[in-house]
């Protein structure tokens, strides 16, 4: 299976560019951030434009849920569904 670089898209404070590589890299996402951190002022604030780019690159990872509200509107669909199959008989 490979392995993509995805940002997070529960591990985020901005836009989950460094939970997705904590993620990748099998790190806690608070070094990578407090790495972002150090790193910007020593690099005339390169990180900051990296990180701007890596929001643009980087696909989102999506954790799709069902919800109540999706449960509840699929047993209406199914119902519905049942309703209109019952009349065209």
């Amino acid at each position: 299976m490979n392995k993509r670089i995805t940002r997070s898209s529960d591990d985020r404070f901005l836009a989950g560019v460094c939970g997705g590589l904590g993620e990748y890299f099998g790190i806690d996402s608070t070094w990578i951030r407090l790495g972002f951190i150090f790193m910007t002022p020593f690099s005339y604030f390169l990180t900051i434009l990296v990180y701007v780019v890596c929001v643009f690159l980087m696909p989102e990872k999506r954790n799709v849920q069902e919800t109540s509200y999706h449960a509840r509107h699929r047993h209406l669909r199914r119902d519905s569904t049942k309703e209109l199959n019952k009349n065209k008989k």
